[in-house]
């Protein structure tokens, strides 16, 4: 219990995002570049969410669509040069995540966060906290809920192929 109060107490950064006009934030620590689409590879029999892979210096990496994978974007036909990737580490892979835009890296003090359990009708699903500011609520992503295992199997094996 004194881990849990140590870390409400100590200030966090985040890297606020924008999906679908709405703002949404990742823990910095698991943010480990964050680029534009050069060339993005579209492969058959994706899931949905998936928009294709990359090469980013010799490294295949599968990149999601958020909008997609939140349910907040319909439209197929997107504008990737005005878009944002932000290339999070997943256990012993990399996968990269279009955003809309990236805004800004956040300090906030731990005890603005409100953990989702505790929010009546918020599942457990891939929302680990709310940052709770004067005048902004901002969902925390936790990645490691963001894909299925399956999804994240998919993903591995596309990582492993060479461009």
């Amino acid at each position: 219990m004194s881990e849990r109060n140590k870390t409400k107490s100590e200030d966090l950064q985040l890297v606020v995002f924008t999906v679908g006009g709405n703002e949404f934030a990742i823990h910095i620590s698991l943010v480990r570049e964050i680029i534009h689409i050069s060339k993005l590879v579209v492969l058959p029999n994706m899931p949905l969410s998936m928009v294709g892979i990359i090469n980013v210096r010799g490294a295949v990496l599968p990149v999601v669509d958020l909008g997609r994978h939140f349910a907040m974007v319909q439209n197929a036909e997107t504008d990737y040069a005005s878009q944002k990737v932000l290339l999070v580490e997943m256990e012993d892979s990399m996968v990269g995540y279009l955003v809309d835009n990236v805004s800004e890296v956040l300090q906030v003090p731990g005890n603005s966060l409100e953990e989702s359990s505790k929010i009546s009708g918020l599942g457990s699903g891939f929302i680990d906290a709310i940052c709770n500011l004067e005048d902004r609520l901002i969902p925390i992503v936790n990645t490691n809920k963001l894909l299925t295992a399956q999804e994240a199997q998919h993903l591995e094996s596309l990582a492993e192929e060479e461009i």
